[in-house]
């Protein structure tokens, strides 16, 4: 049954189950932890599960951002009492996507699922070869000689130094446009910044987590929003996985700055590694619609 055509009640409820609020909550308490040590709001592993119950797609898309944005928050003070949120990043690739997300998440009933879900998966797949490909890098640079020489901006871990006045119109172009495709399909996309922060700005993987967490809140934020003009949310499932969430991404966020470099990246390779196929199947699942 096309979207537009369903019921007005059920568009305004996901109408869980008592056994599946606590099956949703304990899932968000554990995704939470490796969000929050990540930087990645991880709604690409939250979203199929909602999904997967039979839940209303759009309703579902709009309750977790709401459930990204309550582990994000909670997750942003570890970050930024830990010196890991760089501003002038923030700013240029962060304004962008609130922009993008919040026209995504108002427009997103407009726009056909599965286009969205088939260019998500293409550049998450992409993401994941190049992240693997940092990952082997970092992982076997001690095996390389040492060489001496001159600071350059890559070696600058917050990546300030690579915000070049000349290629900020096409960093912050890349914000909007993840801001738009994430606000309607309900993701924050961090899956998709994380790489650019990572092997375009070259910035250190515990800088990028932080910066990338909180550009993720803003964007959740104001895409949220977006979907909610449209009713497009569930009170009960969202304060359930939003509180557990919150818990453990707080516990994650703790431990980012002890984890080595090279296993936050393979991590986040493997993340977006796993994400890649659960879009695809959920495009095809959606096709024609």
């Amino acid at each position: 049954m096309p979207l537009l055509a369903l019921p007005a009640a059920d568009l305004a409820s996901l109408n869980a189950s008592v056994g599946e609020l606590i099956f949703l909550g304990i899932s968000a308490f554990l995704i939470g932890i490796f969000a929050g040590m990540i930087g990645v709001a991880l709604g690409f592993i939250r979203l199929p599960i909602l999904l997967a119950f039979g839940f209303n797609p759009a309703v579902a898309a709009g309750t977790n951002l709401g459930v990204s944005i309550l582990g994000g928050a909670t997750a942003s003070w570890p970050h930024w009492r830990g010196g890991r949120v760089v501003m002038r990043v923030l700013l240029v690739v962060g304004i962008p996507a609130v922009i993008g997300s919040f026209l995504g998440g108002l427009f997103a009933n407009d726009v056909k699922a599965w286009i969205l879900l088939a260019l998500i998966a293409i550049i998450l797949g992409i993401s994941g070869l190049v992240t693997y490909r940092q990952w082997w890098i970092v992982a076997h640079s001690p095996l390389r000689p040492i060489r001496h020489r001159p600071p350059t901006p890559s070696d600058d871990p917050t990546g300030v130094s690579n915000l070049r006045p000349g290629r900020i119109a096409a960093d912050s172009g890349i914000g909007i446009v993840i801001g738009l495709i994430g606000g309607a399909a309900g993701l924050v996309l961090g899956s998709l910044r994380l790489p650019f922060l990572l092997n375009v700005l070259r910035m250190d993987a515990r800088y990028a987590a932080g910066t990338n967490n909180a550009i993720g809140v803003l964007a959740g934020t104001f895409g949220f929003v977006g979907h909610a003009l449209n009713s497009n949310f569930d009170i009960p499932v969202m304060a359930v996985m939003g509180a557990s969430g919150m818990v453990g991404s707080y516990i994650g966020a703790t431990q980012t700055g002890k984890v080595n470099p090279a296993l936050m990246r393979l991590v986040i390779a493997v993340m977006l590694t796993a994400a890649t196929p659960i879009v695809i199947i959920r495009a095809v699942i959606e096709f024609p619609n």
